[in-house]
């Protein structure tokens, strides 16, 4: 429960029309920098970046969608991989869900944090080629271990049904198509109900279509089971997705915007509008 006094920050910031809960990524200071292999070169992939209540950039709250923006190579992927726990900072203190994340955690620790409270979907789908769609759903849950065979049966056919594919479950990903695979990669990633969904480019290869397909189910899962959703894009188009863009450029936010009121794309209407942007 979230008193007056741990949200008093909040009164600073624009609006959004929709209720959000407490922080759950707080970031101070942090920093990320690469040893270059068999060179004395240091590469520094992210500066002094901040998501706290004293800063401009406020933490990321529950059910919050969040889109990071900005060129390639200005460390997007390389935040969304710390705020994941698949890698870690160089400096500077990095809280999730309310635990601290630092390089004393050990390997298992944020092996089973991100099995119970994080969900990946990535542009390549990471679908695991000899397994069923309702295989590669089921896996995380049977890895955990929490639910009954019949819990997890029941748990995989909802998911599955949730982002429309309760008539493809037995076909492998060579035989979906783009948008069907997406949505398995979607489904497995809700299997073990993340706080938090982390999301690399998750149209980058799909047509106009597909691409409103995935964002329509990503915000209906934003809305309706108040996951916090973070999600890196080059596609200005999907922009009015988010409550909140993020701007990273030479690994530093640059700034950020914020919508009062997500508002998803009309297919016909976003198809119209490519026409006579391209015309």
């Amino acid at each position: 429960m979230n008193t007056t006094e741990d949200l008093a920050w909040t009164h600073r910031y624009p609006r959004i029309e929709k209720t959000l809960g407490g922080p759950v990524i707080i970031i101070k200071h942090l920093s990320k920098s690469y040893k270059i292999p068999d060179s004395t070169e240091t590469v520094h992939a992210l500066h002094d970046i901040h998501l706290a209540p004293d800063s401009e950039f406020f933490p990321i709250r529950k059910g919050e969608f969040v889109i990071l923006r900005g060129p390639s190579g200005g460390g997007k992927t390389t935040l969304l991989n710390i705020l994941g726990t698949i890698d870690l900072a160089s400096g500077g203190e990095v809280e999730i869900l309310g635990e601290k994340i630092s390089e004393n955690s050990s390997d298992a620790y944020l092996s089973d944090l991100r099995l119970r409270r994080i969900g990946f979907v990535f542009q390549t789908f990471n679908l695991l080629a000899t397994m069923s769609a309702y295989e590669n759903v089921e896996l995380p849950m049977t890895i955990r271990g929490k639910l009954s065979n019949k819990q997890i049966k029941e748990r995989t056919l909802e998911l599955l049904h949730s982002v429309g594919l309760q008539d493809r479950i037995s076909h492998l990903p060579s035989e979906l198509s783009g948008g069907e695979q997406q949505r398995v990669t979607i489904a497995r990633a809700l299997s073990n109900s993340p706080d938090i969904l982390l999301l690399d480019e998750p149209t980058g290869d799909l047509d106009t279509s597909n691409t409103i397909d995935i964002m329509n189910l990503l915000l209906k899962i934003n809305l309706e089971k108040g996951t916090t959703c973070i999600m890196v894009t080059h596609n200005p188009d999907v922009e009015c997705y988010a409550d909140r863009l993020l701007y990273l450029e030479d690994g530093r936010f640059v700034r950020q915007a914020v919508n009062r009121i997500q508002t998803p794309l009309v297919l016909e209407d976003y198809q119209e509008y490519l026409r006579s942007r391209d015309s």
